[in-house]
């Protein structure tokens, strides 16, 4: 994350700023009243903290928050895969402030998902060789401070099968699939259109922590090709990427996130 650097001699007059800022980097939206849920799922039950990742030095507990999130739908299209989010992602970060020399980061915690299915198999037999798909974190994790909550986010899509083994995934670690999430709308070149996410809002109260709605979205990225596929050698790389249309150049791809979110600062942890 680009860090803002205030001058040591202006504190009283750059607090204001701080303020602001800190208040945009959380997402932190006002209401009078909770409003009506924007997402059309139900609101988890519960958040959880227990993936709140270590501040680093210097940060104040008092004004960095861990932030949970709770993907409860949307899709994912990658190449010709077009895949419904039917299981719960739980994504956990930090936002941290450092008081002494003013600057705010975000340090990533943890990203949980289930397998889910890819219809209707990689190979059209849903029975004998049934494809999932398994999203994780692939060691690139940013917020800006911005008024759309965006998030950029690095993944890659592990495909689970007998054939193909364990290591077969879609994006690497050096190479992921680098997600530029907005809750306003996105610029993607062509043949893809303008999509317009949904910013956090306030949609619950109490029991706390508050929990806000927001949709994330991104359809300029890129995807690319498969690596690891069959027991680990790459042999059937070059098969997945035929079936799956991979690598797919940016404005081919769409990420859309129905999500909850709920935050709590460091010393109520």
């Amino acid at each position: 994350m680009k860090l803002t650097r205030f001058p040591k001699r202006g504190v009283r007059l750059a607090f204001p700023a701080i303020v602001a800022a800190a208040a945009l980097t959380f997402g932190m939206g006002t209401a009078a009243n909770a409003a009506p849920a924007l997402n059309p799922d139900p609101i988890p039950e519960s958040f959880d903290f227990s993936d709140c990742p270590p501040l680093p030095d210097g940060a104040d507990p008092r004004f960095s928050r861990c932030v949970s999130v709770v993907v409860t739908s949307g899709t994912f299209q990658l190449g010709n895969f077009d895949q419904s989010i039917d299981k719960p992602i739980r994504i956990t970060f930090a936002n941290t402030y450092n008081p002494t020399t003013f600057e705010f980061g975000s340090v990533f915690g943890k990203l949980r998902a289930d397998k889910m299915l890819v219809q209707p198999g990689l190979f059209g037999d849903p029975f004998l060789t049934a494809v999932y798909a398994k999203a994780e974190y692939a060691g690139f994790f940013e917020q800006p401070t911005s008024a759309d909550f965006r998030i950029k986010l690095g993944l890659k899509v592990r495909l689970i099968n007998p054939v193909l083994g364990s290591n077969c995934t879609i994006g690497t670690d050096s190479n992921p699939i680098m997600l530029d999430l907005t809750t306003g709308t996105t610029a993607p070149p062509a043949p893809n259109s303008p999509i317009t996410g949904e910013p956090a809002t306030i949609v619950r109260t109490d029991p706390p922590p508050t929990v806000r709605s927001a949709k994330h979205v991104d359809n300029s990225f890129s995807v690319p090709g498969a690596k690891g596929c069959l027991f680990g050698g790459g042999v059937a790389d070059w098969l997945v990427n035929q079936i799956g249309g991979f690598p797919a150049p940016a404005g081919t791809n769409t990420m859309i996130q129905n999500e909850y979110l709920a935050m709590k600062s460091y010393d109520q942890l």
